[in-house]
């Protein structure tokens, strides 16, 4: 799941292209951080997220959206941004609103707790948090090969501009899709 194209690993990649594999640092740092405040909050409340209610889920599936929206007009020039979006310390924002509001990443971790983890370790709380944080580094390091897969492909991406865009948002409208279904 955390290989495959979602929103994060899309955004990772399109960062890297357009800001060369270094300048999408701060981005992959806040999707970094982001997994493990996730993690952590999993880990705290797993018990009950089992039984969550509907209309924080539908809650969470609506602020994703708007944001998967918004990264869509984002990506054929409609710019929402001021310069501290750009910067480094917006980026880093910017990645940690997209992960934090991806309900993709959300549903790796319920499922990860949930469906293997707390079954498996039952009552030792130590390797579930320490899986829950392995977790976290195999999203990391798919993002990064995302990115440098960006970053590696910049050129063909850059000759293919409009047509990267359009698809990328028709992946982006899917992802949309998906979590409504």
């Amino acid at each position: 799941m955390a290989i495959t194209p979602g929103p994060n690993n899309l955004m990772a990649m399109q960062e890297s292209r357009l800001r060369g594999f270094r300048g999408s640092y701060p981005f992959l740092l806040g999707l970094f951080v982001s997994f493990f405040i996730l993690d952590l909050f999993t880990f705290l409340f797993m018990n009950e997220l089992g039984s969550a209610p509907i209309l924080a889920l539908n809650l969470l599936k609506g602020g994703g959206s708007i944001y998967l929206i918004y990264l869509i007009f984002s990506l054929f020039g409609y710019s929402f941004q001021t310069k501290y979006e750009t910067s480094s310390n917006g980026r880093f924002w910017a990645g940690m609103l997209l992960n934090l509001t991806n309900i993709k990443v959300m549903l790796y971790f319920l499922v990860g707790y949930i469906s293997f983890l707390m079954p498996t370790f039952k009552h030792n709380q130590l390797l579930i948090l320490t899986f829950g944080v392995v977790m976290c580094f195999i999203t990391t390091i798919c993002n990064v090969l995302w990115a440098l897969l960006g970053s590696l492909f910049q050129s063909w991406f850059t000759y293919h501009g409009k047509l990267i865009n359009v698809v990328l948002s028709a992946l982006l409208i899917y992802a949309i899709y998906e979590m409504w279904k």
